[in-house]
């Protein structure tokens, strides 16, 4: 019998919570799961991602102006779906445990996999107050991060023992070393030999906290000539950057916004260096990628990032909005070429062997089957 997992999420556009349900999706095994995608908030490119042919997609479509609370919506949701377990993503989609338990049909489980900018330093006490009821209600509960463990256990109240963690995985064929598209992309983008390449890939949102990256740019611009930095991605903040960058001199010439692309991968290999300046995060699938790649990393102190760079060993940490720090980094980076050489490999070996996506697969697989088992008994 195949365990049918409704998933429900806020919505399914650009980000790492969507990238990794739909990286679990195509490699848990078809014949013993199926999946429903239920969206709150609407569609969005990751929709595009999913094997039509495996996947039923529920777009709830809920806009700003409907009504707040979506419990009834969902339990119907429920009811008409009839899964063996729901699974919902985040604080958008906490209310489908309160719509589950209501139905008494299935097993639940709730999972946080980030944060919002306007959560970090605290956040409403009903908000709180609920997404402790939902941890209550649910089956079982876990983090993408010890950190984000810790934090919602320390908000909430609910004991952090209770709350487990299951790590990010990162597709370590398809990101990788490859020194044919390092010199292909180099060459389509016009990007010399000589030239220091800073990465960074994301979307365009203020917690990525883009600002610190071009400021630390800045700085880089006053020691050295050869240098650029690229971004990919897109999101809401892209016209304020790129007139930042466009009104700036010493940045203009350098610092480029590519967009969204499906080439991310080849991309990567570009880079000299690649940084994550956000101000927090779960366990971020870019700077995974990009530490499969083989790049030396600088990323903010902040959220899952120590778990995944170890400072000074398979990458390099910096405070949080600190663009002077960030800055000494890049610098050194750009002048030690065996430095950059050493933290790649260790990045390389560290996803290897603590952040794969056979690992991932196998501890989702383990979850769903359990739940699956005590709910059938």
């Amino acid at each position: 019998m195949q365990i049918r997992i409704m998933h429900i999420v806020d919505s399914l556009g650009v980000g790492g919570l969507e990238n990794g349900l739909v990286n679990l999706i195509e490699r848990l095994d078809p014949s013993q799961f199926q999946h429903i995608v239920c969206s709150v908030r609407g569609l969005g490119p990751m929709a595009d991602r999913l094997p039509a042919d495996r996947v039923r997609i529920i777009d709830m479509g809920k806009t700003d102006g409907a009504f707040p609370i979506q419990i009834g919506a969902l339990a119907r949701r429920i009811r008409e779906v009839k899964p063996h377990i729901v699974h919902s993503r985040n604080w958008g989609a906490v209310e489908a445990v309160v719509a589950g338990r209501w139905t008494r049909s299935c097993a639940l489980v709730h999972s946080e996999h980030g944060i919002d900018v306007s959560a970090v330093q605290s956040e409403p006490a009903r908000r709180n107050w609920f997404r402790r009821l939902a941890f209550e209600l649910a089956d079982r509960v876990f983090s993408v991060s010890n950190q984000l463990r810790e934090l919602y256990s320390r908000r909430t109240g609910f004991p952090a023992k209770k709350i487990d963690v299951i790590y990010n995985g990162v597709d370590s064929e398809r990101f990788a070393p490859d020194a044919s598209a390092r010199e292909r992309v180099r060459q389509e983008l016009g990007i010399a030999a000589d030239e220091f390449c800073i990465g960074a890939v994301g979307r365009l949102d203020p917690i990525k906290d883009y600002r610190t990256l071009l400021n630390a740019a800045e700085k880089v611009a006053e020691f050295r000539e050869r240098w650029q930095v690229l971004v990919l991605g897109e999101g809401p903040e892209q016209p304020q950057l790129q007139e930042w960058v466009d009104s700036r001199p010493k940045l203009k010439a350098h610092v480029r916004f590519l967009g969204r692309t499906t080439r991310v991968s080849q991309i990567l290999n570009a880079f000299d260096a690649y940084v994550l300046s956000s101000i927090s995060e779960g366990i971020s699938n870019s700077l995974l990628e990009a530490m499969a790649t083989g790049l030396p990393v600088v990323a903010s102190a902040t959220g899952g990032n120590p778990e995944v760079a170890v400072d000074g060993e398979s990458g390099m940490l910096f405070p949080v909005g600190d663009s002077g720090r960030l800055a000494e980094l890049l610098m050194t980076l750009s002048r030690e070429s065996a430095l950059r050489h050493r933290l790649g490999q260790n990045a390389l070996l560290r996803v290897r062997e603590q952040f794969s996506m056979e690992s991932m697969i196998r501890n989702y697989h383990g979850l769903y089957c359990s739940l699956a088992q005590q709910r059938a008994a």
